[in-house]
């Protein structure tokens, strides 16, 4: 690994990848940034470890880090903990199946790089299809961007999020049990919620490729209530209650007075199935997520014991 001549490391978890991995894999060496790839593998069962091999056989900044199926939340975590002794700038963290542009990273980098605080850049979506012809672009979150929609949506899509050095320092820091863990971008959001700052890019550089086996696909409002509703609670993640009880067993001594008080009245209301108590903190605010339909499901999904 070139790690004198690159200030830049991409994080990217593979998983039977094998249909779209070389794309991914030359948008990546495309970049204006150099950068250091390292790619864990989940367990593939298809030619994916094969195809990353000969990448790694051509390109010296490129590393294969072999593993069990732990899931993508494992993975992700088990390649932050990898690089920990490594010392970079940026740390950009990557899916197996979508095409960067090649001014990707250096537009994140321009937008946080006055920084060295914590400090994370994330982005819309230039959402496309298996072809790469481009559908449309996701929503510009038109609420508060911070703690209060944290607590119960995420916004921040984990292949356009940057972390800056001292981000990246404070995520690897309190890493949690990825099985309390809804999913790990949700889990970069609450952190710099209460210890960093957010800039979130209304431009895109990443086309996000939309099909059948994305781990987590883009839908519209309407697609993701009727989800919702045809097939019930996704098992394979913990419930939102188990994630905020983490968040706050390892953060709460950064939380202020206010959002102290938020939290836990948030998890007692959930654990006590409290109905009217969750209607009124989204009648009055208190969490929110960022479209009328949204949180309707969300209260549905409480309704109902989903989350």
């Amino acid at each position: 690994m070139r790690l004198n001549q690159n200030k830049v490391a991409i994080l990217l978890s593979t998983y039977n990848g094998e249909k779209y991995i070389c794309e991914q894999l030359d948008s990546l060496l495309a970049s204006t940034v150099p950068a250091d790839i390292y790619i864990r593998d989940d367990g593939s069962q298809d030619s994916t470890l094969e195809i990353i091999a000969e990448y790694t056989s051509k390109h010296i900044n490129i590393e294969l880090i072999p593993g069990d199926n732990i899931g993508v939340v494992g993975s992700f975590f088990n390649l932050i903990s990898y690089v920990n002794d490594k010392d970079y700038d940026f740390y950009c963290f990557c899916d197996q199946d979508d095409f960067w542009e090649n001014k990707k990273i250096s537009a994140a980098i321009d937008k946080i790089s006055y920084s060295h605080t914590c400090v994370m850049y994330c982005s819309i979506l230039k959402v496309v299809d298996e072809d790469l012809c481009f559908k449309f672009n996701s929503v510009y979150p038109n609420k508060e961007i911070g703690f209060s929609n944290a607590l119960v949506e995420n916004i921040v899509t984990g292949c356009t999020v940057v972390l800056n050095k001292a981000a990246f320092a404070e995520i690897k820091y309190n890493l949690p049990d990825p099985r309390k863990i809804v999913m790990h971008d949700w889990w970069f959001y609450l952190v710099m919620s209460v210890k960093g700052k957010i800039i979130y890019d209304s431009d895109s550089f990443i086309k996000y490729r939309q099909h059948g086996h994305n781990v987590e696909g883009m839908k519209t409002p309407i697609k993701r209530i009727i989800s919702k509703f045809i097939k019930g609670r996704n098992n394979k993640y913990p419930r939102l209650t188990t994630q905020l009880k983490t968040f706050d067993n390892l953060y709460v001594q950064c939380f202020s007075a206010e959002q102290e008080k938020k939290i836990h009245l948030l998890i007692s209301v959930l654990e006590k199935r409290r109905y009217f108590s969750f209607l009124s903190l989204l009648i009055r605010g208190k969490i929110y997520r960022n479209t009328l339909s949204d949180n309707m499901s969300l209260l549905y999904s409480f309704i109902t014991g989903r989350i």
